[in-house]
């Protein structure tokens, strides 16, 4: 399944702190034609339209990184504890769990006398502050271990919209992947491009 690789591939190198830096370079060239940024949560990649000298791609990209503290906040994907995942609970008693890291802030409320789980994400001010235009968000897809949940629909939007939805069928206990793809185009420090924000997590769901 699709999402799943996806889901794995963000596990495997999302869990640790931020890899705040990546570029692509052209071979010979010493200009950089892309930018990634890595948090806890999500990865943030921008194809500049032309390409760039090295040192101006690496502090573009660093602005993008935000004052969000690693250690201060709970992120969206599960934190390795020794012994395998360590999930963050969403309660029923809960009104919303917020998770938040460089590129976003993600909030969940599990509904468990409807058996639903509302959510909503919205993009970080720093990347709304570069953004041209609208965001075209996937739509949110939610599976357990064993079952893919649904797919939230696809929406055209501002980028400082907050997205929000509600995935049905969960049931108490259930630990819930889940993950979405936001495009837009920035403007950087003068220079255009396009953005692709991938992001992802895990969390479980109590009645108590």
């Amino acid at each position: 399944m699709r999402i799943a690789r996806v889901l794995a591939a963000l596990v495997g190198t999302l869990l640790i702190s931020s890899t705040p830096i990546t570029a692509a370079e052209q071979p010979g060239s010493g200009v950089q034609t892309r930018a990634e940024v890595r948090t806890s949560g999500a990865t943030l990649e921008i194809a500049w339209d032309q390409p760039m000298p090295a040192a101006e791609a690496e502090a573009l990209t660093k602005s993008l990184q935000g004052d969000v503290e690693e250690e201060d906040v709970q992120t969206f994907m599960p934190k390795p504890n020794g012994h395998g995942p360590q999930y963050d609970v969403v309660k029923c008693d809960e009104a919303n769990h917020i998770f938040t890291d460089r590129n976003g802030i993600f909030s969940a409320r599990y509904n468990c006398r409807f058996d639903n789980v509302n959510w909503g994400f919205k993009v970080s001010q720093k990347l709304v502050a570069i953004a041209v235009g609208d965001m075209k968000e996937s739509g949110m897809v939610w599976h357990t271990a064993t079952k893919k949940l649904g797919h939230n629909g696809h929406h055209t939007v501002p980028v400082y919209y907050q997205l929000h939805g509600t995935i049905k069928g969960v049931k108490d206990g259930d630990v819930l992947h889940w993950s979405d793809r936001i495009t837009f185009r920035v403007n950087a420090g003068g220079r255009e491009g396009t953005a692709v924000l991938n992001i992802g997590g895990t969390f479980k769901i109590s009645r108590r």
